[in-house]
């Protein structure tokens, strides 16, 4: 900052000489502009801020404008307007600078939170002290778990503390090893929104399914849906499988899901992406609206959507957490996920995953639309998850998917151009593998409707053996065969 202040205010001064000298005057007019060339870049390398760098940038040149002003007036040249200059400069750079300490006065004030957790035999007040010291409240992160159920999850903390004694208090719980086993930031996830796309397509008419939108779905195409329709027509399940849907939430009343949806707590969705979710893994096919799923005739699938996101598509490690255990709890045979971030999972979502798949429920996750190796994308890079990543028209790796090939349990499936539900009623496409995942979902459940004893990694080993290698395979997986996959369930191979 100093370097680059002192390269600003210099290059006023060449600027100053050269207007007040009638020799050497360009050269040294010339030399000024270099110089404040050279302390615009000097701000770029010392500042990450916008907002910092453009008040230190108006200081600076406030004061150069001020030195500009004096050598002209010691020259009887005309002075006032680089003063008047000058002054607006430095008020500009006052105001900045003010408005960033009391952002910075509420940032540190604004609580933050941890999760907590303790050992199987310690309790929360053995820790009131350390608590008390840093201004920290508690509440427990799961209060309907107990040592019974889950002796990890059972002692979860959500902790809120002020954003300055965060990192102290950090230190506190780790260095109580005794009554502490683990801490972590309850972070934000934000959803990696999908991205809009086009349906103008009418590419067939010869289908099984009087759904008016089928022919803009190419993906069904793509997994042999029509053929898995003709198998399923004259098929009855063992029990309807639940699919539910962890996100923002799902228009409960939509038309092309209501007739499947189950009692679940988040039955609205002003945000939009849960009910695109729920669409592509249940909405009723045959119905004569809208669009289709794998879901025949709506008899074999239900939806349940629970609340991990918030109407703005952000949701906390906590907020992730509890969804699973809810729906693992309210008996879902598949739980579905399209979130995520590029971090290691959390604990409590490790643990929480794990709940689920000792309870026999299925998770699926989306691999995430960086471009990147989902390795590095929570929670698809959890131990057990199926991991989803997409492909478009020509069955290549979407552009945007990531790839998943590092990890125990990766497939792909479309998600380029996906029709599904609008909330608040119509359709619209997107893409992501936001998109793949649900699809993939609605597969899982088909074949728990068929053989509700069927394991996490029976169901695993059929998507795998009967997917069909594709372009990208050697990155993305196998593509589903959905025809397949039910022929294997029903023949018991």
């Amino acid at each position: 900052m100093f370097t680059s202040g002192i390269a600003t205010v210099g290059a006023f001064l060449l600027i100053g000489l050269g207007a007040t000298r009638e020799s050497k005057g360009a050269l040294y007019t010339l030399s000024g502009f270099l110089l404040m060339a050279c302390a615009l870049y000097l701000h770029t390398q010392a500042y990450t801020r916008v907002l910092t760098a453009t008040a230190a940038i108006s200081a600076e040149i406030g004061v150069g404008f001020f030195v500009l002003a004096g050598l002209l007036s010691r020259h009887r040249k005309q002075a006032r307007p680089f003063f008047y200059f000058g002054s607006i400069a430095l008020l500009v750079a006052v105001v900045l600078f003010g408005w960033m300490q009391v952002t910075s006065d509420r940032t540190l004030n604004t609580p933050q939170t941890l999760l907590v957790e303790l050992g199987p035999d310690d309790s929360i007040s053995e820790l009131h002290q350390t608590l008390t010291e840093h201004g920290a409240t508690t509440e427990k992160a799961f209060p309907a778990f107990d040592l019974n159920m889950d002796q990890d999850l059972a002692q979860v903390y959500i902790v809120s503390v002020s954003a300055s004694r965060l990192a102290s208090l950090i230190d506190a719980l780790k260095e109580d090893g005794e009554n502490v086993d683990h801490v972590e930031l309850n972070f934000d996830v934000s959803l990696q929104d999908p991205i809009a796309a086009s349906s103008d397509r009418d590419q067939r008419h010869d289908v099984l399914e009087d759904d008016p939108l089928v022919a803009n779905q190419w993906g069904l195409d793509a997994i042999q849906g029509h053929q898995a329709h003709a198998l399923l027509k004259d098929l009855s399940p063992e029990r309807k499988a639940r699919v539910a849907i962890l996100d923002t939430g799902v228009d409960a009343g939509h038309e092309d899901v209501a007739g499947t949806f189950a009692a679940s707590p988040a039955t609205a969705d002003p945000h939009g992406h849960g009910s695109h979710c729920a669409g592509l893994a249940g909405a009723v096919t045959n119905n004569g609206i809208g669009i289709a799923s794998l879901n025949w005739e709506g008899r074999f699938v239900e939806i349940s959507s629970y609340q991990a996101l918030n109407e703005s598509g952000i949701g906390t490690i906590e907020m992730i957490s509890q969804a699973i255990l809810d729906a693992t709890r309210d008996d879902a045979d598949v739980i579905s996920m399209s979130l995520g971030a590029k971090a290691d999972t959390p604990k409590v979502i490790r643990d929480a995953i794990g709940f689920a798949r000792r309870n026999n429920t299925i998770v699926l996750a989306s691999a995430g639309n960086a471009n990147e190796d989902a390795a590095d994308h929570m929670p698809s890079n959890v131990e057990g998850v199926i991991v989803v990543s997409a492909v478009d028209e020509k069955l290549e790796k979407a552009s945007f998917s990531n790839t998943n090939m590092s990890l125990s349990r990766p497939i792909t499936a479309p998600g380029v151009n996906m029709l599904s539900l609008k909330t608040g009623g119509g359709y619209v496409p997107m893409s992501g593998t936001s998109m793949s995942t649900p699809l993939v979902a609605g597969l899982v459940g088909i074949m728990r409707a068929l053989n509700p004893d069927i394991t996490e990694d029976a169901v695993y080993n059929i998507l795998s053996r009967t997917g069909k290698n594709v372009k990208d395979s050697a990155r993305i997986g196998k593509l589903i065969d959905a025809e397949a996959s039910i022929q294997s369930v029903l023949s018991g191979r």
